[in-house]
């Protein structure tokens, strides 16, 4: 029979190791609304959007993307993307 403490201790949740996706390349011009549904769908789960112009970004899909960080590279989808879009 198990003791109370080897019950706590496999009860306990190991964290999981972070997953990789690579960050699509070809972005410029996609809708932002798009992206990042993309994005989410690749697993992404820290996406920032910077305006070119400084402005606050609320609702993605009035908003072009002109860039993204890190295109083509293998992350793990804990980490930020950040994604630069205009109006």
């Amino acid at each position: 029979m198990a003791t109370p403490e080897a019950a706590a201790a496999a009860a306990v949740p190991t964290k999981a190791a972070p997953v990789n996706a690579i960050i699509p390349a070809d972005v410029v011009g996609m809708n932002a609304q798009a992206l990042d549904e993309d994005l989410a769908a690749l697993g992404f789960e820290n996406v920032i959007y910077n305006s070119d112009t400084g402005k606050t970004v609320l609702l993605l899909s009035n908003w072009t993307v002109t860039s993204i960080d890190n295109p083509g590279v293998t992350q793990a989808t804990n980490k930020a993307v950040v994604v630069h879009v205009t109006k």
